[in-house]
This record gives C-alpha cells, sequence and structure tokens, in this order.
C-alpha cells in the first residue's frame, strides 16, 4: 500500500481487541483469530489496550471511556503488589505466574497510569489512575532497564500535563540523563545509539528523550534524542521508503549481521510514535511521511509484501516470517496496529475513517 495523498487506510475498528477481552481482561494470545484461555493475560497487553481505548473514545469524542477501559485498568489495580511492583502474567484461572521482578512491565504500567490520569475521561478513572501512579512512582528510581525508563517517561509526561507537580518533573529529567548518559558511553559515529545491539522497542528510546525534551526543555535530550531517531529510520527505511524492522531471530549486533525475520508489530508501532514526536520537535515534513509508511506496513508496505490487518476479523497477525506472516492474532499485535494509528488520528493526519489529511503539513500534539 502506498501512503501519499490520494490514498486512504481502512477505516478504524476494535473488533478483535473486544473479542480477546473479557472480564478479566485482554488475553494476551490467540490461536488464529480464537482467544487462546491456555496463556492467560499479561500487565503489558492491559496497559497498552487502556491507552488505546482511551484515545480512541478521545478521537471519536465520546463523553466517557468505555466499559473495558476500567476492566483493564481494574487489572492494573489487581496486579500491583506495592513498593511500586506490578505482577505481569496471570492465568485464566487467575492465579499470578511471576514474581514481580519484570522491569518492562513496570514501566509499561506506569505509562498507561500516567496517560489515564491525563486523558481518562470520567473523574474516577483519572483519580484512581493518579492514585495508582504515585503509589507506583516509589520504586522508580530503583529501575535499571533502559526501555522501563523510557516508558516511565512517557508516563511521567503525561501525568505532568495535568499535574505540575516538582517530584515527577525531577524524576522524568533523571530518567532522562540516564538514556543520556548510556548513549554518550555506547555511541559513535558509525553506531549513535545508546546500546550495542538494536533489539525491542528500540524506538521508545530517543521517543522517550524527545518527551523529555518537551518538558524540561534540556537542550541535549532533544540533540541526542533527533540524532538517535534520525540514525535509526536510516537503519530502518529502505531507499524506496518501506520499513523493515529488525528481527527477533538474532537482533542486529554492532558490527554483526542484521537479523531479517521476525518483524514484530510493536516495532512498527514505535517508528510511528517516534516519528511523529521527531516531527513535532523538528518540524521537518519528512517525519510525517515515515508515520504513515510505517503504518503502512501494517497493509502489505513491507518486505513481503503482505498485509497484517485480517478485513474478516478486523484482527493483526502477529508479525512477518520469512515464508509468510504468523497467522495468530495476539493482543499485542492488533492493540499496537490501534495505537499505530490512533497516534496518526491524533497528530491531524488520519481520520478514524481511514482518509491520510495533511502528509506533508506540521501536525498538532498528537496526545499520546
Amino acid at each position: 500500500m502506498e501512503s501519499g495523498p490520494g490514498t486512504a487506510f481502512p477505516a478504524l475498528r476494535l473488533d478483535h481487541l473486544q473479542r480477546l477481552t473479557d472480564e478479566t481482561g485482554v488475553m494476551q494470545h490467540a490461536l488464529y483469530s480464537v482467544p487462546d484461555p491456555l496463556h492467560g493475560y499479561s500487565i503489558d497487553d492491559q496497559a497498552r489496550a487502556l491507552i488505546a481505548v482511551l484515545a480512541h473514545a478521545r478521537l471519536a469524542g465520546d463523553a466517557l471511556p468505555p466499559p473495558a477501559a476500567y476492566t483493564y485498568l481494574s487489572y492494573l489495580r489487581y496486579a500491583a503488589m506495592g513498593e511500586g511492583r506490578f505482577h505481569n502474567f496471570l492465568s485464566y484461572s487467575r492465579r499470578w505466574l511471576d514474581d514481580g521482578s519484570g522491569e518492562d512491565a513496570r514501566g509499561r504500567a506506569l505509562w498507561a497510569l500516567g496517560y489515564a490520569a491525563r486523558h481518562g475521561l470520567e473523574q474516577g478513572l483519572r483519580e484512581a489512575a493518579a492514585s495508582l501512579f504515585a503509589d507506583a512512582l516509589v520504586a522508580v528510581r530503583s529501575l535499571g532497564a533502559p526501555r522501563a525508563w523510557a516508558f516511565s517517561i512517557f508516563g511521567l509526561y503525561h501525568y505532568l500535563q495535568q499535574s505540575r507537580e516538582p517530584a515527577p518533573l525531577s524524576l522524568l529529567r533523571e530518567l532522562a540523563g540516564r538514556l543520556v548518559d548510556r548513549y554518550e558511553r555506547t555511541a559513535a559515529p558509525d553506531w549513535p545509539w545508546f546500546e550495542d545491539r538494536l533489539t525491542y522497542c528500540n524506538a521508545k528510546l530517543p521517543a522517550a528523550l524527545l518527551l523529555a525534551y518537551e518538558m524540561t526543555g534540556e537542550a541535549r535530550f532533544r540533540e541526542v534524542g533527533l540524532a538517535a531517531s534520525t540514525w535509526l529510520m536510516g537503519v530502518l527505511f529502505d531507499a524506496s521508503g518501506v520499513l523493515h524492522l529488525i528481527g527477533q531471530d538474532g537482533w542486529y549486533p554492532r558490527g554483526g549481521p542484521r537479523a531479517a525475520f521476525d518483524q514484530q508489530c510493536v516495532d512498527a508501532q514505535g517508528t510511528v510514535e517516534v516519528s511523529l514526536i521527531a516531527g513535532r520537535i523538528s518540524g521537518d515534513p519528512i517525519w510525517q511521511q515515515r508515520a504513515l509508511a510505517a503504518l503502512a506496513w501494517f497493509h502489505g508496505r513491507n518486505a513481503l509484501g503482505l498485509a497484517l490487518i485480517d478485513p474478516a476479523t478486523w484482527g493483526c497477525y502477529d508479525g512477518l516470517r520469512p515464508n509468510g506472516v504468523n497467522r495468530n492474532m495476539g493482543a499485542e499485535s492488533i492493540i499496537c496496529y490501534l495505537l499505530a494509528y490512533l497516534d496518526l488520528v491524533g497528530a491531524g493526519l488520519l481520520t478514524l475513517d481511514g482518509a491520510i489529511l495533511r502528509p506533508a503539513a506540521s501536525g498538532p500534539d498528537h496526545g499520546r
């Protein structure tokens, strides 16, 4: 699918997310298009789903959150262990399957809670999210993983839009400083990056720095965020503007071979996200073109020329394999597609009906 003027994407639908959601939350996996109870639930998916349904409701002009938002937030409440820790994995029989030590899960929970505190649409939901957010802050400084720092910065950014408290702002600045320190210890002219290999959710790292710049005005956050984003886009896009994500089968180690597959939907979503933020900050319209091209990855403008969105079910296949799509349709994949699409709607580049509005214009804050 081309993504230039005069073209359109299909209208956004939440059918498959609703299919995966029960009274506990959104199920983590699917067997083809069928929710798979054998793998239970994860807080990662509840967090992202909470953001997605609240963003959709806000952009659709709804006065109240959808019922699913309360379900996803309730899961985060149930998962909270105190002292800033969260369980991640829950069995279908509601038995916790982890010890709460996963740092990415804690960061994603903070991201969702900060977003819900800002965009909850209803006072009780906003206040519940803000309360859980405040409880979770006590352990953020103990996080040691760069992606957990980045997810947390996203949560702090959103929380600070509705509450300019000095402690969260100081914490955001500290976490962003840690990312810059990692970059300065690792980066070289031919590898301007935070780590010695590209793995998953790469785009979240520079995106978090750019949000930190917006909140603090610190030039080093902008400089590093734009430098790393620009280099990453050079790695991911070919000369014709097709997105080639880093494969999970070996990743991309510095000085080593780059894995072509499996390519995952979460990384296409991250590419949309960082492109919109970088475009907002730099004013360069090339970033908007990249954001639209990253959404087009889901619709067949990718290495295999295969669409990942199934028009019959409105599910999203679980990534690209060397020989085709992974035909299972789990939660992460469809939620990441929804987030990518909604980011573009919020930026004023796309409508909920799929029409591309301003592929070369500077969009407003997309609200994510």
